[in-house]
């Protein structure tokens, strides 16, 4: 038998059921002991029998109400952003419609497996920026997260 009495978490967990078999041993043998874990097992069972708290009002809504409503307005940035992108779009756009006859005539000589290749190098470089991106968003994330 341990002359050292269990701590009030020990006995805690050992009322949980996720107690050591050492824990067991000493809770039995010991009377002090199991009458904490007698009373920590009545505590829970009286918590366990109480009614869940119900509210007559929704309380969700009470809140929700209470919320600031963030006006949603575009800013100046927001245009410039929208104005260079559709710029971006139109300049790869607008050459391909201009000349699609010569970029037909140019890939009409090339054999499909060097055009697949070809094909499939670019889509595997965008496919690995496109986890770089995610793997510097996910570290800043973590950085933000655990300051």
């Amino acid at each position: 038998m341990n002359n050292s009495h269990l701590s009030e978490e020990e006995i805690q967990q050992f009322v949980l059921g996720q107690g050591s078999s050492e824990d067991i041993k000493h809770i039995s043998s010991c009377p002090l002991c199991g009458t904490k874990a007698a009373n920590y097992r009545s505590i829970l069972s009286t918590i366990n029998d109480l009614p869940k708290p119900a509210f007559d009002f929704d309380v969700a809504g009470l809140v929700i109400a209470q919320l600031p409503v963030q006006k949603s307005k575009g800013t100046a940035g927001d245009t410039w952003i929208y104005l260079l992108v559709f710029a971006a779009i139109g300049s790869l756009i607008i050459p391909v419609y201009l000349y699609r006859d010569e970029l037909l005539k140019m890939f009409n000589g090339v054999l499909p497996v060097a055009l697949y290749l070809i094909v499939l190098a670019a889509i595997l470089i965008l496919v690995f920026q496109c986890l770089e991106i995610f793997r510097k968003y996910r570290k800043q994330m973590n950085t933000l997260n655990y300051e």
